[in-house]
């Protein structure tokens, strides 16, 4: 299979904040025809199934956002994946004014919630 052929696959969490950044950087990019995004909805009945694929393909606890980079190949960290993509499409993510106005507005309150969600 030709890297032509592949389109990475997203797994991306609805409530997610380190989900969104990734995905609003891919939009503002004009990279979202390289990923195929499939939303992971904590509520539905598959959720389970996707984190336990998730699991066995990194061989680590399941976090969102990860991406199927190359067959085969995973990564999960918000930055590392917008590094990954700024570097292979030269698009400088500090450059991005809708990413910019995320990170240093409602995110980090965003964060702080989440992980207060996650606590209990």
């Amino acid at each position: 299979m030709s890297q032509e052929a592949f389109k990475a696959k997203a797994y991306l969490k609805t409530d997610c904040p380190y989900s969104f950044k990734y995905l609003l950087f891919m939009a503002e990019a004009g990279l979202l025809d390289r990923i195929e995004v499939i939303l992971c909805r904590p509520e539905s009945a598959e959720y389970a199934t996707v984190k336990a694929t998730l699991v066995a393909a990194t061989k680590q606890p399941a976090t969102f956002p990860t991406v199927e980079i190359e067959p085969g190949r995973y990564m999960s960290d918000s930055n590392q994946l917008i590094v990954y993509y700024s570097r292979s499409s030269q698009v400088a993510a500090r450059d991005l004014p809708a990413l910019s106005f995320y990170r240093e507005g409602i995110f980090p309150q965003l964060v702080e919630l989440h992980k207060q969600d996650h606590s209990h």
